[in-house]
């Protein structure tokens, strides 16, 4: 070593040694001696390693093969002392020219302390740098000794520009200056405060800063400036003036809103507030409230359902904010159906819910009234289908009867008054007597009721009926009356009417399953010859009833089968398939046609076409009771009677009668060969006998064609059904007779026609 490198060798403040290739300390310093707890004799010529922990040793060996390959090293030793204590050293090996080894020894101890300092310098700044607030670090002037990058973002001025400057002066407008000065002395006094002041960036504008401010001492403990740190509290500020001004819009709402509500704490379910709505429905007042829980409006048998729902809502299971099916208790007593609104919210730091209820008790009545009018209105359709069944049944079997009377009456006309056969012939005919107020009573039942025709106003009927459609129809679907011309009067059964139009509105309504417009519209409409051919009614003026929707509509196959029984496109339990069928045969009964129009996606058109009301004559009697003695042969006549029957055995026993009174009978089995006989005889023709119901052309149709070329001509109507079930335009020259008839009651009524 040369002489400048022996003295920095000797002199320096960290231990040093030189070590040969077998580890041999051939030179040391007093630095290292005294690390290592010995004299600088004793070190010298010892091995190194008995210096060394052994523990270190076997995990980082000598690096003398590294220094060779690398020309230096670094490794940590623990150096052992006499005394056994061991003393850290960082370790620095580097190859000398002469092949020794020049080890450098750092005392840990001396190197943490100065890095203790460095790192404390480090952390400090870091922390400042990286802090999301403005820091200052003023004198007792007030003078900026330190700021951090955060305050010059806030402020808007470089740290040159702020430090050495009396913030005060330089970031608060004029009226916060004499309070900062009160602040400083009083900090200066030892003083911790917080509080807000107005701050003036450096383009004028202004913010609020929130101030945590200290005292800074030195290490005597003396005052020696402040430390504060400053927040931009602005937005929260705002946000804290909405959140205000929100609140106590929120709580007038609450105040003045006309429905009962609350708020009540989710954990131990007492009421938390009330509005003055609740304490009038209620009855209690709002101590009362305020005092009591949830639980104390509920029905002692609702209280568990009541708890259940809450602990799902505290498990997070929220559920439906509306709920249906709840009852209250007032303070009278009183159990009322509720629908309520709930909504989990923040009320003074406790998890709470307001609620918003709705008194549904009428409502609710008014459900269950509902759904019983519609279970009758669903047993009248099924017994209205049971009464078409029987009236059905009633017509065939007075076709029968009537032949079974006309064939007893010509048989007791071929008797002896002596023979004992007419004992016979009287049971036969009070059978048929017994027969024919079975049928009577078969087709009241068909009608469920005696029917009252009357001169009716249809618009009338339809206002009159407006209340009830529009609770059938619900809040979704918009009804609208339309009304045509005044005087719209037929003669109808008022009741059925009804029926017709509530039948076709719920019709309508199901059609709406998503709301619509529902129209009813009422108008005088004049059918020509082939509009009225094709309704298979007579030409003229009718009342038109129009019941129009905007619902999903009907294909072909659909409206082809509407007026079906029992027919319907809706499930098993939503409809029985005989709304259509009823309204199709109250229509028909009352003299009227219908029709049906309507397009896939376009909505449903129904028309009703009811006769205009005019003069009408009672039907003829009934065949009452008959007599024994009654002759074939008496009020012998000279008329040509035209007979219009489909029924073979009918129109045979028919013609006897007619004929063994004296009538020339024309023949005819259904209306179109009557027509043409009419029309073949009609200067011989007298009178027409016609059933009403037959193929191809019925009887009321018949008639109204003969009329066209006849108009004086005489009808007598013959049916098993009443004059109302078919609707009869009966007048001075048309009568009805109905089946089973006798003898009497049909020539009484061929004579009367006849005269008239």
């Amino acid at each position: 070593m040369t002489l400048d490198f022996q003295a920095l060798f000797a002199r320096a403040a960290d231990g040093m040694y030189v070590i040969d290739r077998l580890l041999a300390v051939i030179d040391a310093n007093d630095a290292f001696a005294t690390l290592v707890g010995r004299s600088r004799a004793e070190v010298l010529g010892a091995p190194i390693v008995s210096f060394i922990q052994a523990a270190d040793l076997r995990v980082h060996p000598p690096q003398v093969d590294i220094v060779e390959r690398e020309g230096s090293a670094i490794t940590m030793r623990h150096f052992v002392r006499p005394d056994g204590t061991l003393v850290e050293g960082e370790v620095a090996t580097t190859r000398l020219d002469d092949g020794n080894l020049l080890c450098i020894v750092r005392d840990v101890r001396r190197r943490a302390a100065v890095s203790a300092l460095r790192d404390s310098e480090a952390r400090f700044r870091g922390v400042a740098e990286n802090l999301n607030a403005g820091l200052v670090v003023t004198d007792r002037d007030n003078r900026a000794l330190y700021v951090n990058e955060r305050m010059c973002e806030l402020t808007g001025y470089s740290r040159v520009e702020l430090e050495g400057q009396v913030l005060g002066s330089l970031l608060f407008t004029p009226r916060e200056r004499e309070a900062d000065g009160l602040r400083l002395r009083r900090r200066l006094d030892g003083a911790r405060e917080q509080y807000d002041v107005e701050h003036r960036r450096r383009d004028g504008t202004i913010f609020l800063g929130e101030v945590s401010a200290s005292p800074l001492h030195d290490g005597a403990g003396c005052v020696v400036g402040t430390v504060g740190v400053v927040i931009d509290v602005t937005e929260r500020y705002e946000a804290e003036r909405e959140m205000a001004t929100r609140e106590h819009r929120y709580r007038m709402m609450f105040e003045v809103m006309p429905m009962p509500a609350w708020v009540y704490d989710i954990d131990t379910y007492r009421f938390l507030a009330v509005n003055p709505a609740a304490i009038a429905h209620y009855g209690f007042s709002e101590a009362e409230f305020l005092s009591m829980t949830i639980l104390d409006v509920r029905p002692p048998e609702d209280v568990d359902r009541v708890k259940a729902q809450v602990h799902a809502r505290r498990q997070g299971f929220e559920g439906q904010g509306r709920g249906w099916g709840y009852r209250h208790r007032k303070a009278d007593g009183t159990i009322i159906d509720v629908e309520v609104v709930s909504h989990a919210f923040d009320f003074e730091g406790r998890s709470a819910r307001i609620v918003l209820v709705n008194d549904v008790t009428e409502q609710t009545r008014l459900r269950s009234r509902e759904r019983e009018m519609q279970q009758q209105l669903l047993h009248a359709q099924k017994m209205e289908a049971v009464g078409r069944l029987a009236g059905g049944v009633a017509h065939d079997f007075n076709n029968l009867l009537t032949v079974v009377m006309s064939a007893s009456a010509v048989l007791a006309d071929d008797l002896p008054a002596d023979s004992p056969l007419r004992g016979e012939v009287h049971d036969i005919r009070q059978a048929v007597e017994r027969g024919s107020a079975l049928t009577r009573q078969l087709l009241a039942f068909g009608r469920k009721e005696e029917r009252a025709p009357e001169r009716l106003d249809v618009h009338a009927v339809v206002v009159n009926v407006e209340r009830l459609l529009s609770r059938a129809l619900g809040g979704g679907v918009q009804l609208e009356l339309r009304r045509g011309s005044d005087g719209l009067h037929v003669m109808a059964d008022a009741s059925q009417l009804e029926q017709v139009l509530v039948n076709l509105a719920i019709n309508a309504r199901d059609a709406m399953p998503r709301g619509g417009r529902l129209v009813i519209a009422t108008s005088l409409r004049a059918l020509d010859d082939a509009a009225a051919a094709v309704l298979e009614l007579s030409a003229g003026d009718y009342v038109a009833l129009e019941v129009s929707d905007t619902g999903v509509g009907m294909d072909e196959t659909t409206r082809s089968r509407a007026f079906e029984p029992f027919y319907t496109t809706k499930g098993p339990l939503e409809g029985t398939g005989l709304g259509l069928s009823t309204v199709y045969g109250i229509v028909r009964q009352s003299g009227g046609a219908i029709t049906l129009s309507s397009v896939p996606g376009q909505g449903t058109v129904v028309t009703v076409f009811l006769p205009v009301c005019g003069a009408a004559r009672a039907p003829a009697t009934a065949s009452g009771s008959t007599s024994d003695d009654e002759s074939l042969s008496k009020s012998p006549s000279t008329e040509c009677v035209l007979l219009v029957e489909d029924e073979p055995q009918v129109r045979v026993q028919a013609r006897r009668l007619l004929e063994r009174c004296g009538f020339t009978v024309v023949e005819a089995v259904n209306g179109e060969e009557g027509l043409r006989a009419f029309e073949a005889e009609r200067s011989r023709i007298d009178v027409v006998v016609t059933d009403v119901m037959m193929p191809v052309l019925g009887g009321v149709e018949m008639v109204g064609r003969m009329r066209l070329l006849a108009p004086e001509v005489p009808v007598v109507f013959v049916s098993g059904y009443t004059a109302e079930d078919r609707g009869l335009p009966l007048d001075a020259q048309t009568v009805f007779v109905p089946k089973p008839y006798t003898l009497t009651a049909l020539c009484d009524a061929i004579d009367e026609v006849v005269a008239a």
